[in-house]
């Protein structure tokens, strides 16, 4: 993939291996990426470290920290080493829908304990403050009123959407030196997948994608011949398995893909244009439309 203003002796990129898992026995490489599929691929990966259904539908540890037990962070050295002799995936989704996805678990109601602190961040910064009532008493420039309902009420999408935007600009051009600290300006599960999974240093055996992801699954299974070890029966499908722990951790509410337009609505036109400068090339590489996006947020009228 070409770069914008590099330097022209610049080295090939390297991949990101920190985000890979290698299963040597079944010669299977597989990037996970976060929202998309990825329950469902961290419990076959799961079945395939070894680990009986019971006990990890019984086990208090996250289905990632059992995964990376018996499937360590592998090096640069050892992925490029495992790569040509194995059938190497990643599985996509429209980026928009996986970015909406993201907030409706992770930030919308406070839903995820471990990003209360991070959405509280977002409306502090972004949230447009009240003109203080007079006579009422204030806790930080706010009416009490205004403060329990505007500091407890979890971001919109709007805010975290200007959070995204943010965090990406004051981080651009940043590369991560010696210990992998993750994508600078991204969480894991908003992280664009051409830096995450750096598919322009990996030549990956198959590229799946949500919308065709039962053929998709069905194809790297039959390949690498691990239905067995994942539960499949043959000529049957993944709904004769018990569904993994974290497989139904969908947002409330309806498909997040039924309700792109209700929550891109609330953008402005600036903020549609800046999350695509995000993900282009995102969109570009695996063959994803932004027209539909566009056609919800039109330009603001002059």
């Amino acid at each position: 993939m070409a770069g914008g203003g590099g330097e022209a002796d610049e080295k090939p990129p390297e991949p990101n291996a920190w985000e890979f898992f290698i299963d040597e026995r079944h010669r299977l490489v597989w990037c996970n990426v976060f929202k998309a599929a990825s329950s469902s691929w961290m419990y076959n990966f799961n079945l395939l470290a070894g680990y009986k259904e019971q006990y990890l539908r019984r086990s208090k540890k996250s289905p990632l920290a059992l995964a990376r037990e018996r499937f360590p962070r592998p090096s640069v050295e050892q992925l490029k080493a495992a790569l040509p002799y194995s059938l190497s995936f990643l599985i996509v989704r429209d980026p928009f829908e996986r970015l909406l996805s993201a907030y409706r678990n992770k930030i919308e109601g406070f839903r995820h304990k471990f990003y209360r602190k991070m959405a509280r961040e977002m409306t502090t910064k972004f949230r447009v403050k009240t003109t203080p009532v007079p006579g009422n008493r204030r806790i930080n420039n706010y009416p009490k009123s205004e403060k329990a309902q505007k500091m407890e009420k979890s971001p919109t999408f709007s805010e975290f959407v200007s959070w995204v935007i943010a965090s990406a600009k004051r981080t651009k051009g940043t590369r991560t030196k010696g210990s992998y600290n993750g994508i600078p300006g991204f969480d894991e599960h908003w992280a664009p997948y051409f830096r995450f999974c750096t598919p322009c240093a990996v030549n990956f055996t198959v590229i799946a994608k949500t919308d065709t992801l039962n053929r998709d699954e069905e194809y790297i299974i039959e390949k690498t011949g691990i239905g067995p070890a994942i539960g499949r029966k043959p000529g049957k499908g993944k709904e004769e398995r018990h569904r993994p722990r974290e497989a139904v951790n969908a947002a409330v509410g309806g498909r997040t893909q039924d309700l792109l337009p209700k929550y891109y609505r609330t953008l402005s036109r600036e903020q549609l244009d800046g999350l695509y400068d995000i993900y282009r090339i995102d969109f570009q590489m695996f063959g994803y439309d932004a027209s539909k996006y566009f056609e919800i947020v039109p330009p603001a009228s002059p």
